[in-house]
């Protein structure tokens, strides 16, 4: 009986001590993960004369530049001088590429010609066998019409026949 009792007591004592330990193991914190820092973020609004404009994720330390950029750039009637691109896009920053309508260069094409679709009756009147009734023709045709779509369509002016429009048609744009 006393093999029993002291089998019964080392039985007994594996036990508990397995019991012990699972309870330690289930109760013990995990290591704490190691963590990568993100890379941190500035979050700019771009508005104005650039193709996409709306809010960008740039990486801290970016540009005003790199801003455009990541709205696609400006265009063509942007005030390009308007915004320091060497400044720093700081998160919250309100970038405004403010449009320029004066100065946009013409093109080279059609400079010193004529434009059907803007001229008003004195720039008419200054071209070749035009005079104010004929620039008056054009220019309703214009409001009935719509704006010229070619060059050939002056022909259909009351009172541009084919010698005439051979007359302008290197004297004007749209």
């Amino acid at each position: 009986m006393k093999k029993f009792v002291a089998l019964a007591l080392i039985l007994a004592g594996v036990v508990l001590f397995q019991f012990a330990s699972d309870f330690e193991n289930a109760f013990s914190e995990p290591p704490p993960a190691v963590e990568e820092p993100l890379p941190e973020k500035a979050f700019v609004y771009v508005t104005g004369a650039v193709k996409n404009p709306g809010l960008y994720a740039l990486e801290t330390g970016k540009t005003a530049g790199e801003a455009v950029e990541a709205a696609g750039g400006m265009i063509a009637y942007a005030d390009t001088g308007a915004v320091n691109l060497a400044d720093r896009a700081e998160d919250g920053a309100h970038i405004h590429v403010p449009y320029d309508f004066q100065g946009i260069p013409e093109n080279p094409a059609e400079a010193g010609k004529v434009s059907l679709n803007r001229a008003d009756e004195k720039a008419l009147t200054d071209l070749p066998g035009i005079g104010p009734a004929m620039a008056a023709n054009i220019i309703a045709y214009r409001q009935e019409h719509g704006s010229f779509g070619s060059i050939e369509e002056l022909q259909k002016v009351k009172g541009i026949g084919p010698a005439k429009f051979a007359k302008l048609k290197d004297l004007v744009c749209l």
